[in-house]
């Protein structure tokens, strides 16, 4: 439940900041790609959409250009709530996985810097 929440509020950022944000706006602007968030056994996540300059979200968690697919919902509510620092232990310690390019998956991560800076 916790992790849906936090993905949410994220999902809730990116849409504020591509309505909002000239900035964003441009960043987004000639990025395509499907970014799954989830757990390891599928039961959990969000697909985030940057699709023609704009952000939308799904449960779709099949159908991606990357995923970053974690060992269950409660390390990933944890190193995520932590941020990169979070995150980069969990890869370290084998507790999160990436799947499919990683190009799109670096670029996910240059856009929640973009928008967790705002």
């Amino acid at each position: 439940m916790r992790l849906l929440l936090l993905l949410t509020i994220l999902a809730s950022k990116f849409k504020k900041s591509a309505a909002t944000d000239a900035n964003f706006k441009k960043f987004l602007m000639g990025h395509e790609c499907k970014i799954v968030v989830k757990t390891k056994d599928g039961k959990k996540g969000k697909r985030f959409i940057f699709e023609n300059g704009t952000f939308s979200t799904d449960s779709v968690l099949d159908q991606y250009d990357a995923a970053m697919v974690w060992a269950n919902p409660k390390i990933a509510f944890n190193a995520m709530k932590k941020g990169k620092d979070g995150i980069m232990e969990a890869f370290q310690n084998h507790l999160v996985g990436i799947e499919g390019k990683l190009h799109s998956f670096t670029w996910f991560g240059a856009a929640i810097n973009f928008v967790m800076e705002s």
